[in-house]
């Protein structure tokens, strides 16, 4: 919202001014601005590893991420695996939904990346080869608890975290 006011504010001066401003100019003033909204945003940054080359031996490293309402959340997803077989991603739920977002997400399937069109998920990344890092970012949501979790088939009961919004 405030950087649509920005944006709409600025473009509102520059149009008023005067006749000899090509639209260059114009255009390059607007980038600025939209760039120094994006900088301006309170971002949290975490890296989040998944590890393990088992079933037994895969999990999350973090098993608790906490924020702040209204700030913007930057997860580095690196998969640290080496067998092929191991993809995962970050997938984060509503509090209490993740054994019903893990079933969708075998519906969903792989055209999906094993992520199910459900209002139960706030956000998630794609999925991750093994040495691969994906980096996922979103607002944070309103105050509450939210779980995180791998929604690749079979890894959700182990690969699972809890995000907490202050």
């Amino acid at each position: 919202m405030k950087k649509t006011a920005l944006i709409l504010s600025v473009t509102l001066l520059i149009s008023c001014g005067s006749s000899e401003n090509n639209s260059s100019d114009i255009n390059t003033n607007q980038n600025n601005i939209i760039e120094s909204a994006e900088n301006e945003k309170n971002w949290e940054e975490f890296t989040v590893g998944a590890v393990g080359n088992t079933m037994s031996e895969m999990k999350f490293d973090k098993k608790n991420i906490t924020v702040q309402s209204g700030s913007w959340v930057r997860i580095n997803l690196v998969n640290e695996g080496v067998d092929p077989a191991m993809l995962h991603n970050i997938v984060f739920v509503k509090y209490g939904t993740r054994k019903e977002v893990a079933k969708q997400s075998i519906e969903a399937g792989p055209d999906l990346q094993f992520v199910p069109k459900s209002s139960d998920v706030i956000a998630y990344s794609e999925l991750a080869d093994p040495g691969e890092t994906v980096v996922l970012e979103f607002e944070a949501p309103e105050k509450g608890n939210y779980e995180f979790i791998c929604t690749y088939p079979g890894h959700s009961e182990i690969m699972r975290g809890y995000f907490f919004v202050k």
